[in-house]
């Protein structure tokens, strides 16, 4: 998996939640398939869709990544980055 569209600090999480939802799938999944168990079979497999759901939850594009590193950058040579808002005008 390509992990460039992830922050930096997001990507060890990635990486577990991606083996642990690989290890539901095809690990754990067949055997409770092959024991007629639908119940641990549908458990699992809605643990594995929450991680995937995280993992979507912290996948950015690739512009958003780049981004942040810069103004991590920034932070770190003693910067003051913050969130400019436009000014709202009320007529």
């Amino acid at each position: 998996m390509n992990l460039k569209n992830f922050l930096k600090s997001d990507k060890e999480k990635v990486t577990r939640k991606l083996a642990a939802a690989q290890f539901l799938l095809s690990e754990l999944l067949p055997d409770e398939i092959d024991d007629n168990n639908f119940d641990e079979c549908i458990d699992l497999c809605l643990s594995a869709a929450e991680m995937f759901k995280d993992i979507k939850r912290m996948h950015h594009p690739e512009q958003v990544v780049q981004l942040h590193e810069i103004a991590t950058q920034f932070v770190s040579k003693g910067l003051d980055v913050s969130i400019v808002k436009r000014p709202v005008y009320e007529s």
